[in-house]
């Protein structure tokens, strides 16, 4: 028996399940238990939601805004979810018939006839994270965050039959890997303060703890189930010793609070495999409004650029576009709306919750790729 897409769609359900479930445990369980704090092929660690007066909480996506005290603590969980439905070629949504008529790929295991033609293609891909950080105010303007990432990471394929003839659907299939993923070492520094105005530099390493080498199992072209390594987009690890500096300005004014940051990534060497992923640059730049004390809803724009993968891992072979490493990397636009609440709300006024949904404005992607669908992100932060 073939593996059909509900495996992928429940297990999407689940995830999305558990979100909700989380924050709402949160709201009615708040007060009896202390709980505690996202991008992308892109890592993007969680900071803690703190106020630092004058300034408002930042929204989650955005990290190097929040500080905390001299000797203050604050622990976080933060757990996220990423959808990613259909395929893209530049800006243009494409076909799985197009795709397997006529994309080839040099990244395919010898097999006479098949041409170099793709006969799979994914119908969506879902990304699931736990991540969980810590932070540490060494001055009141110098902040350490170590944080990390659990991943569980799902493909939905579909496999054509070989050859360039037929275009019938072979049989479907659901890629899955899960791991640790990389581990963030990161400082804030602000450098300027006002009653309106913050600015902070960040600079971060991210160290290749994830595994690179997590198999999967899929139905291919041959007929038969092939267990083998995972493509690059689905490893839990970048396994490259990452520099990420960053710097964010942010601003507020009465119940109005504002803001603007970058933030880069950075791989310094290749994985032991002989590749690593492209660099990344990201800004962002968002709006909020705090309606109660504890209180906020945020808006922000989110540009985000990464070249494509550099090298190749001989062992990721297929007749996938997850297998070549120049199907990847890309622009994307997204727009995130998002809320923050205070602790003193559920009378536990040293933790915190940030919610963010976001969704894509504009794709130009190195493709055929997946594209981005849907994002969603909660953190739940205790400081002490």
């Amino acid at each position: 028996m073939l593996k059909d897409k509900k495996t992928t769609r429940a297990a999407s359900g689940r995830k999305a399940a558990l979100l909700a479930a989380t924050a709402l445990a949160f709201v009615a369980n708040l007060s009896a238990a202390r709980a505690g704090d996202v991008p992308s092929p892109g890592y993007s660690a969680p900071e803690p939601v703190v106020s630092l007066a004058p300034q408002a909480p930042a929204p989650l996506g955005v990290f190097g805004v929040g500080l905390l005290n001299q000797g203050q603590w604050a622990v976080s969980y933060a757990p996220f979810w990423t959808r990613l439905a259909g395929n893209m070629i530049g800006t243009n949504l494409t076909n799985p018939q197009y795709i397997i008529q006529n994309v080839h790929s040099s990244h395919l295991p010898p097999a006479p006839g098949h041409y170099g033609l793709l006969r799979m293609v994914p119908d969506n891909f879902e990304f699931f994270g736990q991540s969980v950080s810590a932070a540490y105010g060494v001055t009141k303007d110098v902040t350490l965050v170590v944080a990390t990432t659990y991943w569980e990471k799902w493909v939905n394929m579909d496999t054509f039959h070989p050859g360039t003839g037929p275009s019938a659907l072979y049989g479907t299939s659901t890629g899955h890997t899960e791991g640790i993923g990389d581990t963030l070492l990161a400082g804030v520094w602000r450098v300027y303060h006002d009653n309106m105005n913050q600015l902070n530099l960040n600079l971060g390493f991210l160290l290749p703890t994830g595994d690179t080498t997590a198999n999967q199992t899929l139905f291919v072209p041959k007929g038969v189930y092939s267990y083998g390594r995972a493509f690059y987009g689905m490893q839990p690890g970048w396994g490259t010793f990452d520099v990420m500096p960053g710097v964010a300005y942010s601003g507020v004014l009465n119940q109005w609070s504002w803001g603007l940051a970058y933030r880069g990534n950075f791989p310094m060497d290749n994985t032991s495999a002989g590749w690593r992923y492209g660099a990344l640059n990201d800004i962002t730049g968002w709006g909020g409004y705090t309606w109660l004390p504890g209180l906020e809803t945020t808006l922000r724009l989110d540009g985000m650029t990464q070249g494509r993968i550099g090298g190749f891992d001989p062992a990721i072979v297929g007749f996938a576009q997850g297998a070549n490493p120049l199907f990847y990397g890309g622009q994307w636009v997204s727009i995130f709306g998002g809320m923050v609440i205070g602790g003193q709300y559920f009378n536990v006024p040293k933790a915190n919750l940030a919610l963010e949904v976001g969704l894509p404005v504009y794709q130009n992607l190195n493709g055929p790729q997946g594209a981005r669908a849907l994002q969603a992100n909660m953190a739940l932060t205790y400081k002490f």
